[in-house]
């Protein structure tokens, strides 16, 4: 009988829960510090609601933690990242370690660049949804001092205790409130994300992310899972620092200055310069209306036409277009056209993506960019008079551009 007294209690703890590890965000973090070395597969699901399309990636990487680098944590990376949509599936391979760049885009290219300070902003892998892989934690200690400061963000946190199967975690959920006093102001703008870190290491198992942009009436709903493998030193480090481009890689023709230019300094002026210019002859464009109907620029001869080159997910050109649609009733019976010109996406999803805004603005749908129109910025635009001239060409949609539109128009007209 004394056997089963002394036996109930140490049956009863060893079947109780474990103290939580957790406690708040301060806990989370000093997991986090204490990570070293790793390797995670993240795989990324997007669904933009605008034009009905999705497309998902997975981002395999090495991370090697150096600790003695001040506010950054990220010594080097080495990426694998591969892209997936309907159409088709690239892989691009990355090698970072300090302030050096080696990449191998899907033309089988090398590049390698040297990158100024330590910011992932465009800088550290130069394809922006590839870099939201890499999490922003582990490689900015600032990141969550930046959201608990923020008078704009409301910041709710959930302790996930490790009961009824559940394996312990916290969640950090981060909704954007809106200025009310800002011109970029609207009721149907949002911005959520939301984060849930595993116990006992801290590391993000899982991001979700919504918002919407009512203005562009434009947004993405993507989500990241991460599989983690906590690794020791000596292999991370070896894969990143030994990391060798495969022999397949090509290594990039020298450039000759008297041919390529001296830089990317002066490409705005390059590129504009490219573009038809003003009193010649608009080059001959041809493609589909949104109907599916066969049409040219070389229909419209008689009336001005505003060329506007576009696509959804450019920030200016869905900006631009309230205005343009305005421009189209306003101008329009005195024989003014706005020309909408898209290669990127497909007829249903402009199609879509008008309507919801209620946009009637003419679109000439072409499968690629034809000879005479070496378009790189969006939007591209021109000024095209009832003879076929240029009478106007620029780049970008900002400040004032409503204004200086109009009165371009009415001059032409």
């Amino acid at each position: 009988m004394r056997s089963l007294i002394l036996w109930v209690p140490v049956l009863w703890v060893g079947c109780s829960p474990s103290a939580p590890v957790f406690e708040d965000i301060q806990s989370v973090q000093d997991a986090q510090a204490l990570l070293s070395n790793a390797r995670f597969t993240a795989t990324m699901e997007s669904y933009t609601e605008a034009t009905g399309d999705g497309w998902g990636r997975v981002v395999e990487a090495d991370w090697m933690a150096d600790h003695a680098v001040g506010d950054s944590s990220m010594a080097g990376w080495r990426l694998s990242d591969t892209y997936f949509d309907d159409e088709d599936t690239t892989t691009r391979w990355y090698g970072l370690w300090q302030a050096e760049l080696t990449q191998i885009g899907a033309d089988s290219i090398l590049k390698a660049d040297t990158v100024e300070g330590r910011s992932m902003n465009g800088n550290w892998v130069p394809s922006y949804y590839a870099s939201l892989a890499l999490p922003v934690m582990l490689w900015d200690s600032t990141w969550w001092a930046k959201q608990m400061e923020d008078s704009l963000m409301v910041v709710t946190t959930e302790h996930i205790l490790p009961e009824g199967g559940r394996e312990e975690a916290y969640v950090l959920t981060l909704v954007e409130v809106q200025d009310s006093t800002s011109e970029d102001y609207h009721a149907d703008t949002y911005s959520q994300s939301q984060w849930t870190f595993r116990a006992p290491d801290g590391l993000p198992v899982r991001m979700e992310e919504k918002w919407f942009r009512g203005d562009m009436a434009y947004g993405r709903d993507m989500s990241i899972s991460w599989d983690w493998e906590l690794t020791n030193d000596e292999t991370v480090s070896a894969a990143i620092a030994g990391w060798e481009a495969p022999d397949w890689a090509k290594a990039p023709e020298p450039k000759d200055p008297a041919v390529d230019g001296g830089g990317d300094e002066d490409w705005y002026e390059e590129t504009l310069a490219a573009l038809p210019a003003v009193g010649s002859a608009a080059p001959a464009i041809s493609g589909k209306l949104l109907d599916g109907q066969s049409a040219a620029l070389s229909d419209y001869l008689g009336q001005v036409v505003y060329l506007d080159f576009w696509y959804i997910g450019c920030g200016p050109c869905m900006r631009a277009m309230p205005h343009l649609d305005h421009m189209q009733k306003e101008f329009g019976p005195e024989g003014f056209t706005v020309l909408g010109v898209n290669h990127h996406q497909k007829p249903e999803m402009v199609d879509r993506y008008l309507a919801r805004r209620g946009l009637d603005i003419p679109q000439l749908m072409i499968d690629s960019l034809p000879e005479g129109y070496p378009v790189k910025a969006y939007p591209t635009w021109m000024v095209i008079d009832r003879e076929g001239a240029v009478v106007a060409c620029d780049m970008g949609y900002g400040e004032g551009a409503d204004v200086t539109l109009d009165s371009l128009v009415r001059v032409t007209l």
